[in-house]
Parts: C-alpha cells; sequence; structure tokens
C-alpha cells in the first residue's frame, strides 16, 4: 500500500485534511529526511509525514480558545497539546524506522555519581 494511502487512512476522520496535504506532508518528509519513498523507507517516511501532518493541525489549532456561557462550556484548547503529543509519538517512530527499526538501550546514570 502507498504512503498516501497510509496517510489517509490516519487522517480520514480528521476535518480538513485534503489529498493535497497529504501530498505535501510526503513531500516534505522526502526532503527533511533525504528519504524516497521505496520498501525500505516507506515506514520511516509515512511517520515522519504523520508527525508533520499532527504538527501542522497543531499550529492550526494554537488559535482555539475556551468558551464559557452561563449555560455551555466550550474547551478546545487541548487540541494543540494533543496533536503535538501524536507527533512526538511519530518522530520517535520515524527515528526508529530510519535506523532500520534497531533497538535501543538506556542506561541511566548511577546514583551515586560515578
Amino acid at each position: 500500500m502507498a504512503i498516501a494511502e497510509r496517510l489517509t487512512k490516519r487522517f480520514r476522520n480528521v476535518p480538513g485534511v485534503t489529498e493535497t496535504d497529504i501530498t505535501d506532508w510526503i513531500a516534505e518528509a522526502e526532503t527533511e529526511s533525504g528519504l524516497t519513498a521505496g520498501e525500505a523507507n516507506d515506514n520511516a517516511l509515512l511517520y515522519l509525514a504523520y508527525a508533520l501532518g499532527c504538527e501542522s493541525i497543531a499550529t492550526d489549532a494554537a488559535r482555539y480558545f475556551t468558551y464559557k456561557d452561563s449555560e455551555e462550556s466550550v474547551d478546545k484548547t487541548a487540541v494543540f497539546a494533543n496533536y503535538m503529543k501524536l507527533a512526538d509519538i511519530a518522530r520517535l517512530r520515524y527515528s526508529r524506522y530510519k535506523t532500520g527499526g534497531a533497538s535501543y538501550m538506556y542506561a541511566p546514570a548511577r546514583y551515586d555519581g560515578r
């Protein structure tokens, strides 16, 4: 399945996302990463394009506000943060796939400072 199809499925329930947006995010991902579409790079490009899409939507959502009336309350201020969290996760997955899916090891610093 092509990257554009996979990305379209991920954003299918997000209002306002068009085919042009998807194409632009994929092109930007190729430019930013230096990768081109091909079986070995597809997952890395997908996650980078997904991150770029989430960041784009978050940028648009940064202008959202809270509205309170005597009977109603609407709060859309968390939309920005939620999309940025999705973008962060996608960038981590991008890094993983760009390095060939290598595993990572984390060694915390010693408590005694040595």
